[in-house]
């Protein structure tokens, strides 16, 4: 049975420690494309983009800090793509790449990439945001940055 954490999509956020309204980073993630009404494949995509919100990017949170980004960048192209298991998906893939961050350690510095606090940290943000009204306008937020909560730190960075 799938997990609360299925009802997002995750990726992976790569961007500069101080962000600017002009700033750019890298998206990395998986997604489902469909050959058929029948089949449906994971394909990795890594894309430059604007570090400001979308509204596809609910929240993010800080889990490491960078030391070697195209080291880093290489690492997640290496994360498993798994084919024939419909269980499998874009979670699957971040906890995968979290996990190959980890061993390697050499693109991150100072970092949280244990899966259960990342995905349970994640949750949990994200909820509260929703609480809070930030998604459905019922609340004033500046909309033009995504709601950011640091996980080195433990505190929120962006409301």
């Amino acid at each position: 049975m799938p997990g609360k954490e299925d009802t997002y999509h995750w990726a992976l956020i790569v961007g500069p420690k101080d962000e600017k309204e002009t700033s750019r980073g890298y998206r990395i993630h998986v997604k489902d494309t469909s050959l058929s009404s029948q089949e449906k494949v994971w394909v990795l995509e890594e894309r430059e983009s604007s570090m400001q919100a979308t509204g596809q990017l609910l929240i993010r949170v800080l889990v490491a800090k960078i030391t070697d980004r195209d080291r880093l960048l290489r690492s997640l192209r290496t994360v498993p793509i798994v084919k024939g298991d419909a269980s499998w998906n874009c979670v699957s893939w971040v906890k995968e790449a979290l996990g190959i961050l980890r061993e390697d350690g050499k693109a991150i510095g100072t970092s949280k990439l244990d899966w259960q606090t990342v995905r349970d940290t994640a949750m949990a943000y994200c909820q509260r945001k929703r609480n809070d009204h930030r998604f459905d306008g019922k609340a004033r937020f500046d909309m033009s940055k995504a709601a950011t909560y640091d996980l080195l730190e433990m505190k929120e960075t962006i409301p």
